[in-house]
């Protein structure tokens, strides 16, 4: 990723932050308790990045990317 868009992106997380209200840290809270829920499932082989698009109607898409390298073993009760 070049420098054009480091800042790109991190005038993207400006700008939404601003027009969600989110607290400082939020999505740094959000991204690590995803992480932690989704290595309860997957060998996660990267970190979690998260984007947060805001509608026109004032929703928001989450959109949740990470790269696993497999399914965990997982017994049901």
């Amino acid at each position: 990723m070049n420098k054009a868009s480091i800042a790109t992106e991190r005038l993207k997380d400006i700008l939404i932050k601003d027009k969600v209200k989110a607290t400082p840290g939020f999505l740094e809270v959000l991204k690590s308790d995803l992480r932690h829920l989704l290595g309860d499932y997957f060998e996660l082989d990267s970190d979690v990045y998260l984007e947060l698009e805001l509608t026109d109607k004032g929703d928001f898409y989450v959109i949740i990317n990470t790269r696993a390298n497999r399914i965990k073993t997982f017994m049901s009760t």
